[in-house]
This record gives C-alpha cells, structure tokens and sequence, in this order.
C-alpha cells in the first residue's frame, strides 16, 4: 500500500527491531496504518531478510527506513524486497532529495534498474518489467532532521518525485544544540521548527509528519498527515502500568 493520505491521518508504529516476528504480529493486529521498519538504527539487521520481513507483513502496509543516503543502492535492495514506501533521513538539500527520487524511480523518472525480484515475483506476473506502473506504487518520504535541512525546507519539499516529508525531532534538537537539556525534543525551540517547517511542506502542496508519543503530540501538530509512535515506549509504558497494578 503507498502512504499518500489526503484526509485520514495515518499513525504507524515503530517496533523496537524489524526482525522479530512476533513483535511485529503483535502490532500488525492493532489498528495501526503502518509499521515502520527501521535499517537505519539497526545494524544488525542484515538487507537480505528485508523480503522475510514484508512477506511476514503480508499485506499490512510498511515503511522503510533505509540504512542511509549515502548508500544509494540500498535504495534499490530494498525497493527489489517488496518495499512501497521509502524514508530516506538526514536529506538536507534539494540536490539530494532529486539523487534519491532519481534512484528510486524507473526511467524515465529515474535510474533504478530493471529485473526480476521479489517485487514482481521474479518475472511472474503479467507485467514482470513493469516500469511506469511500478513508479506510481512507490512513495518516498525524505526526512528533514539538521538546520541545514530547515533552511532548504523548501525547496527540498518542492523536489519532483518527493511525496511527504518526515521531521525527525531528534536529531533536530541535537541540531539545535538542546538534545542535553531535560526537555529534549519536547524543547520550545524543536517544538516551533517542527511547527514552522511543517507549514512549509504542506504549503508547497506534500504531506508532513513527525515522531508522536502520545495525545498531546499528536493534537499539536494536528495538521501532520503521517505519525510514528514508539512501540519500545508503548511496551515500556504499558508493562509499568501493568507492574503498578498488580505491585502489592
């Protein structure tokens, strides 16, 4: 399923690892729009179980994180596993975001190269090549996260190609020198650039989300189409509950 909602906002999760089946059942049977499977703060997970994963997810729709931008082949890995929908962080400039539609896209939108895999079921289908229709079943999502990015928000957000731009609040206080203070990415000063940098998206026409930890995240930026929750919180928060309860 591609992430490009219009009215329904879509809160997906994000489970503690990709490669734990269970885990990831577990949420798949909650009412999430999607799972965010993460590669890029997993190093341990290895790119050739990405098709185990999503074959396991069956048709409950994803989102990739990819390792990196650097590494604009994993752009390829992954799209040839099965994925959809593509998160690629750390973009910062325009010429960046076109270097990953470009890899992300057949020609003549782009370079990603043609073959038989686990996206066609290796030359099965009807349309085994398929390179017109495939473009349209992907989304890529680029992720904003340094003031540099803030700075060309814009122009980033106006990229050809770019469907919905993702704010990463984290690595955004880190950029704005708060990541030590007690408040963290709850700083007034992230707080406002998410704000700030979310209206500039959404007035160049794309769609903006951003990590959620509750209620309270989630009205203040109200107007954000596509959320992550942390499912390591959720657990964590939920056991403490339940440890509360039952502590005699």
């Amino acid at each position: 399923m591609r992430l490009l909602p219009t009215s329904k906002n879509l809160v997906g999760v994000l489970p503690p690892s990709p490669s734990c089946p269970s885990v990831l059942s577990l949420f798949k049977a909650l009412p999430f729009s999607f799972i965010f499977l993460d590669l890029e703060h997993t190093p341990h997970y290895p790119l050739h179980r990405l098709p185990d994963t999503l074959n396991h997810l069956g048709s409950f729709p994803s989102l990739v994180r990819i390792p990196g931008k650097n590494s604009l082949d994993n752009i390829q890995k992954v799209l040839d596993s099965g994925a959809q929908n593509l998160l690629i962080p750390m973009i910062n400039t325009r010429e960046e975001a076109e270097k990953i539609v470009h890899a992300a896209k057949f020609p003549p939108l782009g370079s990603r190269g043609c073959t038989s895999s686990f996206f066609n079921e290796f030359g099965t289908s009807e349309a085994p090549f398929a390179t017109s229709l495939e473009n349209e079943k992907i989304s890529v999502g680029v992720q904003i996260e340094t003031m540099e990015g803030v700075r060309n928000a814009k122009e980033i957000a106006a990229t050809p190609g770019v469907d919905w731009v993702f704010l990463g609040p984290v690595d955004l206080a880190s950029s704005l020198g708060v990541i030590e203070s007690d408040a963290s990415f709850r700083h007034e000063d992230v707080q406002r650039t998410l704000r700030d940098v979310g209206s500039i998206v959404i007035e160049e026409g794309k769609e903006v989300g951003t990590l959620i930890t509750g209620k309270e995240d989630a009205q203040m930026f109200d107007s954000f189409k596509i959320n992550v929750a942390l499912g390591s919180s959720m657990l964590l928060d939920g056991s403490k509950r339940f440890l509360a309860d039952v502590d005699r």
